[in-house]
């Protein structure tokens, strides 16, 4: 009798312990994962958006053949040209570049452009555990959760040009790329898919005087043709 209450003492016990397990792992999770998350995907964002600069800064091209402003002999402005052919070449060498780039990133090896390794190991960040305390004297505290990015789609991207007033008597002209990234935020803990959108200028000219609309190189040369 005495041996029958020992045990089911022993299995409240360890039932007890099991559920008190449980709920806590069950109350860390939901407290910790939201978080880990979030800093997953911002540290995955910055990881994109270093290696895009980084890539594109050491592109060579020259803003003066991508946008031409044509004057008449009074110095009024006549046209403003860009070369959507030039263009298209660009944003193809661009994309591409940044793609192998990326993948060299994500796994830790050399750069093809550049003569560094962006992230050893494939390794974009180390998150102390004691940071997604919200506690400020903890947050650089406990073991490190290592956090890797996974591209799951080619570089997508487009060129934008746009106008806008600028002062008095001016104009300003852009030529952007916009770039986005389907890719995955991966932690020991928690994979988060996310898109990564970002836009980097080509040129940005200041011109003085009003400005006609702006109009491809190619289609001026169609109309004079």
């Amino acid at each position: 009798m005495k041996q029958k209450k020992k045990r089911i003492r022993l299995f409240v016990l360890i039932g007890a312990l099991l559920y008190l397990l449980i709920s806590t792992s069950i109350s860390f999770n939901q407290f910790i994962q939201p978080r880990l998350k979030a800093q997953a995907k911002t540290q995955v964002s910055l990881a994109v958006n270093r290696i895009v600069s980084s890539v594109l800064s050491n592109i060579d091209y020259d803003t003066e053949d991508l946008l031409i402003i044509n004057r008449d002999a009074q110095g009024n402005i006549t046209s403003v040209e860009y070369d959507t052919l030039l263009l298209n070449q660009l944003l193809y060498s661009a994309l591409q570049t940044i793609d192998e780039s990326l993948i060299a990133a994500q796994n830790g090896k050399d750069d093809p452009l550049l003569d560094e390794v962006f992230f050893a190991d494939g390794i974009i960040y180390e998150m102390p555990l004691g940071y997604l305390s919200g506690i400020g004297f903890l947050q650089d505290l406990g073991p490190k959760i290592p956090i890797r990015m996974k591209l799951l789609n080619d570089v997508n991207g487009e060129l934008k040009t746009k106008t806008e007033a600028y002062g008095l008597n001016n104009t300003k002209i852009e030529i952007v790329l916009e770039i986005s990234i389907k890719a995955q935020a991966i932690t020991s803990l928690s994979v988060e898919e996310m898109v990564v959108s970002t836009q980097v200028p080509l040129v940005i000219q200041l011109v003085n005087g009003k400005v006609p609309q702006l109009v491809p190189y190619s289609d001026l040369h169609n109309q004079d043709n």
